[in-house]
């Protein structure tokens, strides 16, 4: 066995608990939000607040405990994000998309790669661009490994990554296919360009979506996952073998639409709060009555619809954390399995759960007064942010609804990949 593959890195605190990890989280959203005005202009969150979040662990929370993590459940992951997304959608979105995917690692490579990927200290931070490769992106089979090239937009989470992760079209392996498939590479920070290219967005300003560009990388074949999900969803993955637990036995997207939810669900209790502290301190323009909005009907139908809401939008994100490990654990003993059907479900999901926070959030926006939407308040940035998630095409609800569909009827499906 490769020597790298018996190392077992030290959990820099190995009696954190995942409570302690959410106190945390909670604990930090006054810094998040006394940060997020500077994290739109900068782009990304400062590199003491990321200080914060390393010391904090949230890096480390779904890593495995062999490689240094906390190996936290998905449901902790989700409660902790979604604190953090509560005191600033951006720097949320930010922190998410660059600790989530320790899930990936974990799950698709195996021990011996692992090893290298999360390194003797166990420090691990990776965004992942599932699509929009430049043309010219190309991961080509060499002699020893594989040459990887291109650019690739909206890499979330990049600023304090230690590698990048992403999608590009395989050659070399496949002479004369009619297609390139696509794989997911992993590349090091040393092999990688993250350019300054985020700015001039309506929303998540302080998301670090930054481009990331590789001119002429050389990664080692195992840095490369060609992983196919067998069609009935059974079986163990390289993860759930190495580590016996069924967090590492599932599939990517029945996760990646819930990180992205978290920072959803964030952003609605960031604009209830703010709504709350409005209708506290202010009077109904067209009442005779002496009184402060959250006295009067109106405004307390407004709030009293956005906190059920907004728990509802949480609870569904919650109940998904749950499915995706009892799908997982399903698969690992044989009871059932975790294909499209399921992923696309818990997927669904988790769409809704982003919509249920765009509503509740939207509902509270026009409640506001002109003066709490000006530009520097909270609530408009917090609108901004969800209005920003709400435009894009691949999370919304109703353009995923047909695959659904075809899932659960066991229909074709077509452009659409495990």
């Amino acid at each position: 066995m490769d020597a790298a593959a018996k190392m077992r890195v030290p959990v820099p605190e190995p009696d954190l608990k995942p409570e302690d990890l959410i106190a945390r989280a909670r604990a930090l959203r006054p810094k998040v939000r006394e940060e997020a005005e500077a994290a739109e202009q900068r782009g990304y969150y400062s590199e003491a607040l990321h200080r914060e979040f390393t010391k904090a662990g949230f890096y480390r929370c779904l890593q495995p405990r062999r490689f240094g993590g906390y190996e936290f459940d998905m449901r902790t992951f989700f409660k902790a994000m979604v604190q953090i997304a509560s005191g600033d959608p951006g720097i949320g979105w930010c922190l998410t998309l660059s600790c989530g995917h320790a899930l990936q690692i974990a799950t698709n490579f195996g021990e011996a790669t692992q090893a290298k990927i999360y390194g003797a200290d166990g420090h691990f931070i990776a965004p992942y661009s599932p699509s929009g490769p430049s043309p010219d992106a190309e991961c080509v089979a060499v002699p020893g490994g594989y040459r990887v090239k291109g650019k690739w937009r909206y890499a979330s989470g990049v600023p304090y990554a230690t590698h990048f992760m992403g999608m590009a079209p395989l050659k070399g392996s496949h002479p004369g296919g009619p297609t390139r498939p696509m794989v997911t590479v992993v590349v090091p920070r040393e092999q990688f360009e993250m350019l300054d290219d985020w700015h001039g967005m309506f929303g998540l300003k302080g998301s670090g979506s930054n481009s990331v560009v590789i001119r002429d990388a050389f990664i080692p074949e195992d840095f490369v996952d060609q992983t196919i999900i067998g069609d009935d969803g059974t079986g163990l993955t390289p993860g759930a073998q190495l580590h016996g637990n069924p967090l590492y036995n599932g599939i990517f997207m029945a996760f990646g639409a819930g990180e992205l939810a978290c920072t959803q669900v964030g952003a609605a209790w960031a604009a209830l709060e703010e709504f709350e502290k409005h209708i506290r301190t202010t009077k109904p323009l067209l009442s005779n009555e002496p009184i402060m909005k959250y006295q009067h009907y109106d405004w307390q139908r407004i709030f009293g619809l956005a906190l059920a809401t907004t728990n509802a939008a949480e609870a569904v994100l919650l109940r998904t954390a749950e499915l995706y490990v009892e799908y997982a654990k399903a698969r690992m003993e044989g009871t059932g399995q975790f294909g499209p059907r399921e992923t696309l479900l818990v997927m669904g999901m988790q769409h809704q759960a982003s919509r249920l926070a765009w509503e509740a959030g939207y509902d509270l926006f026009r409640a506001s007064s002109t003066a709490s939407i000006r530009d520097g308040e909270p609530m408009q940035r917090f609108f901004r942010d969800l209005a920003t998630f709400r435009n894009n095409p691949v999370h919304q609800p109703d353009f995923v609804a047909s695959r659904i569909a075809q899932a659960y009827f066991e229909l074709p499906m077509e452009g659409f990949d495990l």
